[in-house]
């Protein structure tokens, strides 16, 4: 059984040398091998080189700084599909896995005969909280999103975040690689794409990996960087596409909303 890791990074070059050790670390099954596919976006703080010198084999491939999570991925999955593997493994460089976390996921997938995707959650070091996993819809808006925590049990799940996500060939062959978009929202739409073509999600048992929460405090921006990332993290382009697909004639009112809301916290801020 072959597994394809696809990785991307951006000048965090210990916390990626780290988290390549703890995936060569895993427990896994003699006849499980894998092979790792890393997206080097632009890093300016070596993290290539020092992948490369540690971890030979590794298929380093090389950005300019400009694809980012989800186009880093893109690049990293065509590459990949080449090789025609069983299992597709996203993995986020910041996300530390413990010694049986892709032996769970594997056993999840084969547990559940339907499973095309098997997530895998991560909770806090410190505190031991649920921070990323599978996510269920929660309304009518596409990114009305609650978390779906992990149980004794697999949990059916509608979409999620990708910083551990094992995808099976054949949903690959279905729903084929993420969209491109710039940065987020990419992860998400995979999973509306995946269940659309009949391939069932599931959270694996127990948390698989520790991360902790990204700070976005975008409130405390000026507005003129609030913007600035805004259209990188969710372009006005990006986010009709998702709508569009996911969230059919509402997306007119949709659409509007996370823009408005910046422009509206400022004004209020000014008052």
């Amino acid at each position: 059984m072959k597994i394809a890791v696809l990785m991307t990074c951006h000048n965090r070059k210990e916390t990626t040398l780290r988290c390549l050790e703890l995936l060569y670390a895993q427990l896994l099954p003699e006849e499980v091998s894998f092979n790792v596919y890393l997206v080097d976006d632009g890093c300016t703080d070596g993290t290539g080189e020092a992948v490369k010198k540690a971890y030979p084999d590794i298929t380093v491939l090389q950005g300019d700084g400009s694809l980012f999570w989800c186009n880093g991925m893109r690049l990293a999955w065509d590459v990949a599909a080449k090789e025609d593997p069983d299992f597709y493994l996203w993995l986020n460089d910041d996300s530390m896995l413990e010694p049986h976390a892709v032996s769970i996921l594997l056993e999840t997938a084969s547990s559940a005969d339907d499973a095309g995707i098997v997530v895998g959650s991560c909770c806090d070091a410190s505190t031991g909280g649920f921070t990323y996993g599978g996510q269920r819809r929660s309304g009518a808006h596409p990114s009305k999103l609650v978390p779906v925590e992990p149980g004794e049990e697999p949990v059916v799940c509608d979409t999620f975040q990708g910083n551990i996500v094992l995808v099976s060939r054949g949903t690959y062959q279905k729903a084929g690689n993420l969209q491109s978009f710039k940065h987020a929202i990419g992860d998400t739409d995979y999973g509306y794409r995946a269940q659309k073509a009949g391939c069932a999600i599931y959270v694996a048992p127990g948390f698989v990996a520790t991360c902790s929460k990204n700070a976005h405090s975008m409130e405390r921006m000026p507005l003129d960087k609030r913007w600035k990332t805004m259209m990188t993290r969710l372009p006005p382009g990006d986010y009709y596409r998702f709508l569009r697909q996911h969230a059919g004639i509402r997306w007119v009112f949709y659409w509007p909303r996370p823009y408005i809301r910046i422009l509206f916290s400022t004004r209020m801020e000014n008052q």
